[in-house]
């Protein structure tokens, strides 16, 4: 029996498929990471994925000057970046290039201090390991012994070779082939012909371009020469102004295809990006196509819910609301953390405190995770495999938690970074398969769509690239920039030359661009512009039940209205005179306003707790700011930590400038009161109007003169009748006036309407209150326009 080594298990699907269909016997076959696993040994344990991390931050913290390195020491930090330090060090393991060997370039002298951090962080990593007698990929590569029992186990080793090979990968084979039999299929292209020339067993042979190999390593002597691709593919491009619409674009180019004669399995759709596989799935409800990747965990209503637990007790600013009927109440200001915490039923003050320790509590923590679990996840395959999952993950986690003192919020960090790398099983599904461009590696389609064909995702960069520079990779003998690319221009290539029908999407905006790609490949190609962006979009909706609306604007209302039945404030005439459409729905019908989840303050709440926190100030202290006073009621506010800085020094000149009037004689008289409105019946030429509303401050000078004062933390409003109406609810006599939170001034503009012309406008709307008003006009941002316009962009 031979041993078939392939790059993905795809590509092992795909051989065993094809055996059983013509009845061959079939041979073991195993991917390269499984095959490495069994022949390379190690008498120590491999270490986990979470050990490996906390040993590579301990390494961190024991180098000297690490912090140079702008690899961060906080856990957090040091998780977003440890990627740069394991692929960094896995590369130099793999092509046998010590950092030594770096620093004596003379490209790199003003990198010799971070190369001797990073010499010192490396060899501190591998004592870390070895103390703890373990291992892991990269350790592996520098000490161990081939397993030789296991390559008695075959006649010969077929190794496919789909990239390029490392040295270290290279002599491995070389060894591998002196005591086994060992068969190399690859394939050259322009994109991979220098580095396979490279090959020290491969320097006899004269490779030409378009033709695949078996060469068998252990007799060094060429089996098979053939020409690799026949004929030229029909490929087509489109590009869109969104992501979205590709999707549609996908479902159309698979209906072309099966109209041209393809069957469905011949055709896959490749996914640069794989977040857009997730994408695609929303606009399939009925599951055609089949998902390689398969569900991710962190669209399971279980990572959705730990998440928002962990976000939530994350920001220092959130303030839990307790309110158990916290989407009744009419006041509430909906915020993304209690909205997603009071959804999912969860109990965040217990999480809050256990987020504090500093140490965390397993038996919580397990607890937590098995409660969480105990919900409906939808199928119950789904529901099984997720436990099966979470399971596993934990006991390694509990065994780590033994080892290592971990507090609550770096044990979820530590989690959730291995959860958003697993996902579920797709059942089910058509034959069209969706995968990333590494598991369309040795397989061959008919049909191939490409999406996502933009600059910034093809080719994708390496983090690789942030050590060392080009010229010195070259100079070093690792993989260069344009070696590492031209891998991906092998892939892609491989890819399209195989297959009769192509078609290549991308999104053309002005934030991205098409892959330069597309022009270096060198195919010819017919650009698709036979529908526009709209009919892709409305193709989109299709894909649902359709529905008929009617999304006629609703016309403007005429009736009869007096608006002073009741008492009449500011905001109710000045949005009668202003926003009549609004008018009608707020006053007349009525209907609350639609709340949103607000990741930030909104202005008008912002504005509401600067008039609380002064509201306060003053209540019994009226001839004095007290900046102390005001510091620690801006800190107890919900405001966030940059709004408060920022504060604190704006209202220095504020406190100065109070102070200087009530020096002058001034102090404050009158402070508004949320729960006692003014009532005020006022006389017009024998017409009795009812006013009503609240002044914010009103100040008595030393003769007795009144200044009524309306905070104003936004722009000043212009041709305002406010100030005007506050004198006739108040006092006709007393003066009125802004006070300017901005610019930290009392103001009065000259455009304001005085209170003649407020009177002049009240006795002008009593005359009309028994006529006929259309209520058309409406603010700029007025709440209800999705109702009137049906606006349901």
């Amino acid at each position: 029996m031979k041993l078939l080594v392939f790059s993905s298990s795809r590509r092992i699907r795909a051989y065993q498929e094809q055996a059983l269909k013509t009845n061959s016997l079939l041979d073991k076959a195993m991917s390269v990471k499984d095959f490495l696993d069994k022949l390379l040994l190690s008498p120590k344990r491999k270490a986990n994925e979470y050990e490996s991390l906390l040993y590579m931050q301990k390494a961190c913290l024991a180098t000297k000057n690490a912090h140079k390195l702008h690899i961060n020491e906080n856990f957090f930090a040091f998780l977003k970046n440890k990627e740069y330090l394991f692929s960094f060090f896995k590369e130099l393991a793999l092509e046998k290039v010590a950092i030594k060997e770096l620093q004596n370039s003379d490209y790199y002298a003003q990198y010799e201090e971070h190369l001797q951090i990073l010499d010192e962080l490396f060899k501190n990593y591998l004592l870390l390991l070895d103390e703890a007698g373990l291992s892991d990929d990269i350790s592996l590569v520098l000490e161990h012994s081939l397993n030789l029992a296991f390559l008695q186990n075959y006649e010969a080793i077929v190794f496919d070779l789909q990239g390029f090979l490392s040295r270290f990968e290279a002599q491995l084979l070389s060894q591998v082939s002196k005591h086994k039999e060992l068969i190399l299929h690859f394939s050259v292209s322009e994109f991979n012909l220098a580095s396979l020339q490279k090959l020290e067993f491969l320097k006899q042979i004269e490779l030409k371009i378009g033709y695949k190999y078996e060469y068998n390593l252990s007799s060094n002597t060429l089996i098979k020469e053939n020409l690799l691709f026949k004929s030229r593919p029909q490929i087509y491009f489109k590009s869109f102004d969104l992501a979205s619409l590709q999707a549609s674009f996908v479902f159309e180019s698979v209906s072309k295809m099966l109209r041209a004669g393809l069957e469905p399995k011949d055709i896959v759709v490749i996914t640069p990006d794989e977040g857009f596989s997730e994408l695609l799935r929303l606009y399939d409800p009925n599951n055609m196509l089949n998902y390689a990747t398969g569900k991710s965990l962190k669209c399971t209503f279980f990572y959705q819910k730990l998440k928002a637990l962990a976000n939530a007790a994350s920001d220092e600013t959130f303030v839990y609301d307790e309110n158990k009927a916290y989407f009744e109440g009419e006041n509430t200001s909906f915020d993304k953390h209690n909205s997603l915490l009071h959804i999912f039923g969860l109990d965040f003050n217990k999480f809050k405190d256990e987020f504090k320790e500093k140490r965390a509590s397993w038996a919580y923590f397990e607890s937590l995770i098995h409660h969480l679990l105990d919900i409906d996840e939808g199928l119950e395959n789904e529901k099984n495999e997720l436990l099966s999952l979470i399971k596993n993950e934990l006991l390694f986690l509990e065994k780590l938690c033994q080892n290592h003192s971990l507090s609550l919020k770096e044990l979820l960090e530590l989690f959730f970074m291995k959860l958003e790398k697993l996902s579920l099983s797709l059942v089910g599904g058509g034959e069209v398969g969706v995968m990333g461009l590494l598991e369309s590696r040795g397989l061959e389609f008919k049909g191939v769509i490409i999406v996502d064909f933009n600059d910034e995702l093809i080719p994708k960069r390496s983090v690789n690239e942030l050590f060392l520079n080009n010229e010195v990779r070259v100079k070093a003998g690792l993989i260069s920039y344009t070696q590492r690319e031209n891998l991906q221009r092998f892939y892609y290539e491989s890819l399209i030359k195989k297959a009769q029908y192509v078609y290549i999407s991308c999104v053309e905006n002005e934030q991205r661009l098409r892959s330069r790609l597309l022009d270096e490949l060198a195919f010819e190609f017919t650009e698709l512009d036979t529908h526009s962006n709209k009919a892709y979009a409305r193709a989109l909706r299709l894909t649902q039940k359709p529905s008929f609306i009617d999304l006629e604007p609703l016309k403007a209302p005429k009736l009869k209205h007096d608006i002073f039945a009741s008492p009449l404030s500011f905001s109710k005439m000045d949005c009668f005179l202003n926003a009549k459409r609004t008018y009608y729905y707020r006053y007349i019908l009525r209907l609350k306003e639609a709340r949103q989840l607000q990741s930030e303050l909104k202005a008008t709440s912002y504005g509401t707790i600067l008039h609380g926190i002064l509201n306060e100030l003053y209540q019994n202290n009226k001839t004095y700011f007290d900046e102390k006073l005001f510091i620690h009621l801006l800190e107890n506010s919900s405001l966030n930590r940059l709004k408060k800085a920022v504060l604190k020094l704006r209202f220095k000149a504020f406190g100065e400038n109070e102070n200087k009037r009530f020096k002058e004689g001034f102090r404050v008289k009158e402070l508004e009161d949320e729960n006692a409105p003014i009532l005020k019946s006022y006389e017009l030429n024998g017409c009795e109007i009812k006013l009503k509303g609240f002044v914010d401050r009103v100040d008595e000078d030393k003769n007795g003169n009144l200044l009524i004062i309306d905070y104003k933390s936004g722009n000043l409003p212009k041709n305002s009748y406010q100030l005007a109406f506050y004198q006739a609810l108040y006092n006709k006599d007393a003066s009125v006036a802004y006070y300017d939170l901005k610019n930290m001034k009392l103001e009065r503009p000259k455009d304001v309407k005085t209170l003649s012309q407020l009177e002049e406008q009240l006795l002008e709307l009593y005359k009309q209150k028994d006529e006929e008003v259309e209520f058309a006009g409406a603010g700029k941002y007025c709440p209800f326009v999705s109702i009137y316009e049906k606006d349901l962009k």
